[in-house]
């Protein structure tokens, strides 16, 4: 299988939060998107050489190969997700975003990504950290036959250059009917309350405002990977505002289709 590059969580950091406002953060219980069979397996390819292939196995792989590992004991649970409606290898950690430790974080996380980037695992192309608040995090993608990228996967609209035109390249993508079909459990895109044009502070940015609680949440995580997901210029400058006041933003190039894996037939 072909293998992407491992994403350092500094990099995501340095790209999509940047917190103002807002009070204390808190697990967003409401986005689940655990599939009902979440040991059932995705097809990255051929079977894995590792023979891990389900989420027990990979429970599994930790628990007999990794237990002695500073991150294992921060390990609460691997399940199969679906997001942004492609099939995702979640691994559930016991810190948040805004560690007390950034150092320790971005260490166990890039161990992790390292660890499961040097298996055959073939439960699903796409691998992701979730933290305890919600806050989603890249670890990396396998390619192979019948994945392919977003803009390989699906016949896209071109960038969208208005906020008028976010709102309606979103819509055809991941609205209901749409080119992907989310999961049954992705609340994300019905979160979505307004897309518009304004001066913060003194730039023109693209605002996007969710009912998602905060922005450490698995609502913002996602519609921050779907607006990134567009390849919009207007993304040099953009801002989430969540329903606590807190919101994240920031920066992005404009890379049409970046996002997860998808099979493809």
């Amino acid at each position: 299988m072909k293998r992407l590059p491992l994403i350092s969580l500094a990099l995501v950091l340095a790209l999509s939060l940047s917190a103002c406002g807002g009070g204390d953060s808190a697990a967003d219980g409401g986005g689940s998107t655990t599939q009902d069979d979440p040991a059932a397996s995705a097809s990255s390819g051929d079977a894995a050489d590792d023979g891990i292939a389900t989420v027990e196995d990979v429970k599994a792989f930790f628990a007999e190969e990794h237990a002695d590992a500073e991150w294992y004991a921060d390990v609460t649970d691997v399940t199969l997700e679906t997001m942004l409606g492609a099939p995702v290898l979640a691994i559930h950690v016991a810190w948040t975003s805004v560690p007390d430790d950034f150092d320790a974080m971005n260490r166990k996380t890039m161990a992790i990504g390292n660890v499961l980037s040097a298996t055959e695992q073939s439960v699903a192309p796409n691998v992701v950290l979730l933290l305890a608040d919600g806050t989603v995090t890249e670890l990396y993608g396998s390619g192979g036959t019948g994945i392919a990228q977003m803009a390989e996967a699906f016949d896209l609209p071109p960038a969208p250059t208005t906020a008028e035109e976010v709102s309606q390249w979103l819509e055809t993508v991941y609205g209901p009917g749409g080119l992907v079909k989310l999961g049954e459990g992705e609340t994300w895109y019905s979160a979505i309350q307004l897309i518009t044009m304004e001066t913060v502070p003194g730039d023109e940015t693209l605002v996007v405002t969710t009912s998602a609680p905060s922005y450490q949440s698995l609502d913002a995580s996602l519609l921050d990977r779907a607006l990134l997901s567009t390849g919009s210029p207007l993304l040099e400058s953009y801002s989430i505002r969540t329903a606590d006041g807190s919101g994240s933003g920031g920066f992005a190039q404009t890379l049409v289709g970046a996002g997860f894996l998808y099979p493809v037939e």
